[in-house]
């Protein structure tokens, strides 16, 4: 199966995960970034990756899947978001991170993925651009009333990402 891993990756861990998904889906696996706009013509599957900033993946994922609208309508897709929470939480009424980020770019398929979820990510504070310190900075207060340092974290775990691997080809064998 000819497959096309599409990421948009700002500071290098989606694509870093989109590497390790073609060591474990293995064949005819290619991973690119997003904003190269790699065709998906001749492939069977493409695996849609972004970070998530701000609560939304990135606009070059968001671009590339309008410009390929028609031509994902014939293939098998997968959506992933790489965070540090994959699983939301709800501070001051509202939903931060989880699923809510990546809901939109499901939505904006022709037809629904076979697959998605959520990939642990990381946060360097040396690699962050001044816009993203600062949003942090900020989003620390509000979590805890105060300022705080922005401390290095990582949940990318190879493991996680392989067995998301497993669920594509769970699915690829029994479609649901």
């Amino acid at each position: 199966m000819k497959t096309l891993i599409v990421c948009a990756s700002k500071y290098g861990s989606t694509f870093e995960i989109g590497k390790w998904l073609t060591e474990r889906l293995g064949g005819d696996s290619l991973v690119d970034r997003a904003e190269s706009m790699p065709h998906p013509a001749d492939t069977d599957l493409v695996i849609l990756g972004s970070g998530i900033y701000r609560h939304h993946v990135l606009p070059s994922l968001e671009e590339y899947v309008n410009r390929f609208k028609d031509e994902l309508k014939g293939k098998k897709t997968v959506v992933f978001g790489v965070a540090m929470d994959t699983t939301g939480v709800f501070v001051r009424g509202k939903v931060h991170g989880g699923w809510d980020c990546i809901l939109p770019l499901i939505s904006s398929l022709p037809k629904p993925p076979i697959h998605a979820g959520l990939l642990g990510g990381e946060i360097n504070p040396n690699k962050l651009d001044a816009k993203d310190t600062e949003g942090l900075k900020q989003f620390y207060k509000m979590l805890c009333g105060r300022e705080t340092p922005i401390p290095y974290k990582t949940r990318m775990d190879k493991n996680d990402v392989w067995a998301f691997a497993e669920k594509i080809l769970e699915r690829l064998e029994r479609p649901i």
